[in-house]
């Protein structure tokens, strides 16, 4: 990893292990962290969240009445489709051994 990176959290808290995180902004190696998923939630750790080179927001991106409506809408048409079919349309796939080679 180049010096001076920026690192943005889009995922889930514990894809990223937040006590590298501390260490390479205190290194330097990491420029900014901006992340809206922590770790440990609801213990976030403060000294991360304190930094000032880190940005954190509370986990809210999803949280609108649209989204709710879209997602209470998938949920049944999951349902509908498995007695029916025996299917669901969105299956999350398996994902072991995915980072093995990480």
């Amino acid at each position: 990893m180049k010096d001076g990176v920026v690192i943005v959290n889009t995922g889930r808290g514990a894809v990223v292990d937040e006590a590298s995180i501390k260490e390479g902004i205190k290194s330097g190696k990491i420029r900014s962290y901006g992340s809206d998923v922590f770790e440990n939630e609801p213990n976030v750790d403060q000294e991360l969240v304190n930094m000032s080179q880190v940005v954190s927001l509370p986990h809210f991106g999803g949280s609108t009445l649209e989204t709710h409506i879209d997602m209470e809408n998938d949920v049944v048409r999951n349902v509908e489709s498995f007695y029916k079919t025996g299917l669901v349309k969105n299956l999350v796939p398996d994902h072991k051994g995915l980072f093995q080679h990480l």
